[in-house]
């Protein structure tokens, strides 16, 4: 094997350098094709573990409804729950219409209330906090970094919450087809609040669309019964294993429904998994193409090597012998080039937010809009087993590239290569 080895290593370079440019051009094509797939793998593994992170940061681990009504009394609830060793908060959550003008009205936003207690332990807005104070009470409100920027607001101003339901109760459908003004509703004023501080979770759908109040002033604003509930937060001892507490909660509980955040979440991670493994799919294949161009490059080193191998077989080299000289040459190239392609692929990696801004200012745009993306730099998280998968990929692909090159060489008349030599 030693020997194989050694007149691989000697093919891959001509007598008076050290490396060839063909062998170097078949290395460049492994490197860039590993690192390629390193890095997307690495950013698709990143921004799905971020946005877990986010998910668990800005949503509770399980949700207690009622899917008929308004839990009405959620002590006993909340009981079951600490029973079992887990954390539990009534909530109140509901969609809202604010008045921030004369005229000007934003309805992508929804209110969330709940012991303040339990929002700084487990959604940490205290950390989170960039202007103001946390209190709530007396028709404060919490609201996020771009809900300021787009109102224009600041803390201490004074902003207008429309109820949903309160508006829809004002109009009338007519038998005869249209609408019209119920003239037996109520009178309705909207709610006036005042910001008292501003947050930023770093999670861009979840700031510009939460607003936190106290429990009393939503339940107000919806017209809930003091001490209602429109669900229940929980929060256990690990998020990602958490499948012996559901399943005790559902028993405990089965005429609530008990979800998880997976749950409510099954369809963003489920798309985040098909785009990682589609990703993959999609770039192995400049791999091969690196692999089909390393099996041309060692048929021409076939033709070039004639003369040696029929020299090698004269001397009683066999068919195996020179088979495994050509299958080491591919093994070599997918080796190195698979070495440097890792290395690139964490380099890279290690300074992708610099590349991005760089890129970003040459282009003049923002490649990486957290309106779209969420976040606000680039994700990227290297998992051991991929980088292993990726290289044995690679290498394996390189060295059935050399195949039929080693096959056509294994074929080869010692006398007639000598001859036409």
């Amino acid at each position: 094997m030693l020997t194989e080895l050694f007149l691989a290593g000697k093919y891959l370079k001509p007598g008076r350098n050290a490396v060839s440019l063909i062998t170097l051009t078949s290395i460049l094509g492994v490197t860039l094709g590993v690192a390629v797939l390193i890095v997307v793998l690495a950013v698709m593994t990143g921004f799905t573990d971020l946005m877990k992170n986010k998910l668990i940061e800005t949503q509770a681990h399980f949700q207690i409804r009622n899917p008929r009504y308004v839990m009405g009394d959620p002590s006993y609830a909340i009981a079951q729950v600490k029973r079992l060793g887990a954390e539990a908060a009534p909530v109140i959550q509901g969609p809202v219409l604010v008045q921030y003008g004369r005229r000007q009205l934003d309805t992508q936003v929804v209110v969330l209330a709940a012991d303040t207690n339990a929002l700084k332990a487990h959604l940490h807005l205290d950390t989170n906090l960039r202007s103001g104070s946390l209190k709530t009470d007396g028709r404060r409100v919490l609201i996020g970094a771009p809900m300021a920027a787009r109102w224009g607001v600041s803390v201490g101003d004074k902003v207008l919450l429309h109820s949903s339901r309160r508006l829809a109760e004002m109009v009338r459908f007519k038998p005869e087809g249209g609408v019209e003004f119920d003239q037996s509703g109520s009178a309705y004023l909207p709610m006036e609040v005042t910001v008292a501080g501003v947050y930023s979770m770093g999670k861009y759908d979840f700031d510009k669309m939460i607003v936190f109040a106290s429990p009393d002033d939503a339940a107000e604003l919806f017209e809930l019964p003091w001490g209602a509930a429109t669900s229940i937060y929980g929060w256990g001892k690990d998020p990602f294993r958490q499948q012996k507490l559901i399943g005790q909660l559902r028993e405990a509980l089965p005429l609530l429904s008990v979800t998880t955040w997976e749950e409510n979440n099954r369809q963003l991670l489920g798309v985040l998994a098909v785009e990682k493994r589609m990703m993959f799919f999609l770039l192995i294949f400049i791999v091969l193409v690196a692999a089909f161009s390393i099996a041309n490059t060692l048929i021409t080193s076939v033709y070039q090597k004639t003369r040696e191998i029929g020299l090698l077989k004269a001397l009683g080299a066999g068919d195996g012998t020179v088979t495994r000289v050509f299958l080491f040459q591919g093994l070599l190239i997918g080796v190195a080039g698979s070495g440097a392609g890792t290395l690139l692929g964490v380099l890279v990696i290690a300074f992708r937010n610099d590349i991005l801004d760089l890129i970003s200012k040459w282009f003049h745009a923002d490649l990486f809009p957290p309106e779209f993306y969420f976040f606000n730099e680039l994700p990227a998280h290297i998992v051991p087993g991929d980088v292993i998968f990726v290289v044995a990929a690679s290498v394996l692909l390189c060295t059935v590239g050399a195949v039929v090159p080693a096959l056509r060489a294994a074929r080869l008349d010692p006398a007639k290569a000598l001859r036409y030599e």
